[in-house]
Order: C-alpha cells, then structure tokens, then sequence
C-alpha cells in the first residue's frame, strides 16, 4: 500500500525555487538561431502562451499555405521548449524535437517537416512549465514552397 504522509508545503516550494533558479540560470546559454529567415519564411500564428501549463494547441489554416519547414520564436519573454507536435492536413502527426531555451527576440533552429510539402492543421508546443508562472509570446514561421 502507498505512503499516505501528507507532504510539506515548504518541500514543495524549495524544489520548484530550485528548478526556477536552476532555468533562469541558463537563459544567458540558450541557443542562438538564424536571424535571418530569408522570403520564403512566413508568419503561420503568433500565440500567448501561459507557462503554469506544459503545452499549447495552436491552430493553422490550409488557407497559409503548403509548407516544408517550422521555426518558433519567443518574442517577448524566454521559453524552455521540449518538442513540436506538427498535424498535418491528412491526420498524420510527426514529433520534432527541440530540448532548448529560446531566448527573447530568439528563434528555433530551422526545422524541417517529413515528406516533401505539407499542410498543417495545427501545432502543438510542449514546454517546461515554469514554477512562477508567466505568460510569453511565440510567433511561428513557415517555410513556403
């Protein structure tokens, strides 16, 4: 049977302090990306994001267009991402992999999609949830063909 303590509040506090203190201590080490996209990167959405949670759907149109690669940029406050679930048009999702602090005003690397060309449903963005909460700003490109 499990242990039923009840466990202290203040245990609770000291470790997320911990991960807090531990995450803003790499913001000054967080990947740097390209600046410069070039003209066939486009604005696909731009969400607020809460950080008390650890993922946010962001919905696309196949009106944008057809595309073969992603970039995400943190606009206004830092964000821990772990991956990117894309959804294509056609139901099939692919994962792709970030594990990088993007700084503000940063974007991703430059991240390619499976296939050729794709239409994209939406896009699903799993980040570390931060203690203190928050909100940040993220813009996400597309690379048209």
């Amino acid at each position: 049977m499990p242990d039923q303590t009840p466990q202290s509040s203040v245990g609770r506090k000291r470790l997320h302090r911990r991960s807090f203190i531990a995450l803003a201590a790499a913001f000054p080490f967080a990947a740097h990306a390209d600046q410069d996209l070039g003209e066939d990167w486009i604005v696909l959405a731009e969400s607020k994001i809460n950080l008390l949670k650890n993922f946010s759907i962001i919905p696309v149109t196949l009106n944008k267009g057809l595309f073969a690669g992603l970039v995400i940029e943190a606009v206004d406050n830092p964000i821990f991402i772990e991956s990117v679930e894309v959804t294509f048009s056609n139901g099939e999702t692919t994962e792709l992999a970030v594990r990088s602090i993007i700084s503000e005003g940063r974007r991703t690397r430059k991240m390619l999609l499976p296939g050729l060309v794709r239409g994209i449903r939406l896009i699903k963005i799993i980040y570390k949830r931060v203690p203190v909460g928050g909100t940040t700003t993220v813009r996400i490109y597309g690379r048209q063909v």
